[in-house]
């Protein structure tokens, strides 16, 4: 092979290297937030596996892994599907053994049918019907933590953020008698921060991003999120430092993009156009509007 020949072969497997890495990452994230969503253990085991394969293959030639990643991919899939089979005949078998009880009972599997349609519904990203369903539920059962989380949730995801606040709120004064299961609870600080940071309140939401890393400083978001707070006040070293932290946890895309965005404020212009670069290759698009401002002079 001549020289072209062999240049072309390895950015060939660059490129498949770098596609089958973010696919990788694509899964694992799959499996974080499939997790919260599952009840039954032996499933979550299921799961707990193929994140642990999914750990492995990293120190693997990537390149060469897409079917590899295929069958994980499969696999988890195959799990999703074995849980809802799993989930309607509970549901089935919790109807039949009511069919002849008491209208309190009845009421108790209307809320099921809700939180089930809710979660459905969730995870299909209807947010809207998510969010009708999670009320309906919570007017039986209106102290659900788990409830109230997934309507947050939901309602940040449609740009609800007062809404969103309104719930978070509510977890923390329930959290001591009705203890979250799907999430930490440094979780709900964190994203109630980041709910005042989409309404522009940046002084009001950094009290509760600090109280989340009070909590909890495993979660790359919440040093994301701190780090977001930091840009925009201003404290751009203290930015870094923070996305820095988030990116040692989890590389992720919104991480590189605003580290790099800092580093160019206070005139790193090479070393933000690198972290703009990975961030685009992460997928953040606007990473790429950035790059042709300030990098390509």
């Amino acid at each position: 092979m001549n020289f072209d020949e062999i240049s072309r072969v390895a950015q060939t497997l660059q490129q498949r290297y770098e596609a089958n890495q973010n696919y990788l990452y694509a899964l694992k994230n799959w499996i974080l937030d499939l997790k919260p969503q599952i009840q039954e253990e032996s499933f979550i085991n299921r799961l707990n596996g193929e994140y642990s394969i999914l750990e492995s293959m990293e120190e693997d030639d990537l390149a060469r892994a897409t079917k590899a990643l295929k069958q994980r991919e499969n696999a988890i899939k195959k799990i999703v599907s074995d849980y809802n089979v799993w989930v309607n005949q509970q549901n089935q078998s919790r109807s039949t053994s009511n069919s002849s009880v008491t209208n309190s009972r009845q009421n108790s599997n209307t809320g099921e049918t809700l939180l089930t349609e809710g979660v459905k519904k969730f995870n299909e990203n209807d947010f809207i019907s998510a969010i009708r369903n999670f009320s309906k539920y919570l007017e039986q059962d209106k102290n659900n933590t788990d409830v109230l989380f997934y309507r947050a949730l939901s309602k940040s995801n449609i740009n609800d953020n007062y809404g969103a606040i309104e719930d978070y709120e509510k977890i923390i004064r329930l959290k001591s008698n009705y203890p979250l299961r799907v999430a930490k609870i440094a979780t709900v600080y964190n994203n109630k921060a980041y709910a005042l940071v989409k309404l522009g309140k940046i002084q009001e939401a950094l009290p509760f991003v600090e109280t989340a890393l009070e909590m909890d400083k495993s979660e790359w978001f919440i040093w994301d999120t701190r780090g977001e707070i930091h840009y925009e006040l201003g404290n751009y070293k203290e930015s870094i430092s923070d996305l820095t932290k988030a990116i040692k946890i989890e590389e992720n895309e919104h991480s590189y993009y605003l580290r790099g965005m800092a580093q160019i404020k206070i005139g790193l212009n090479k070393m933000g156009c690198i972290d703009l670069s990975k961030a685009g290759q992460l997928g953040n698009d606007k990473a790429y509007e950035e790059i042709e401002k300030y990098c390509n002079n």
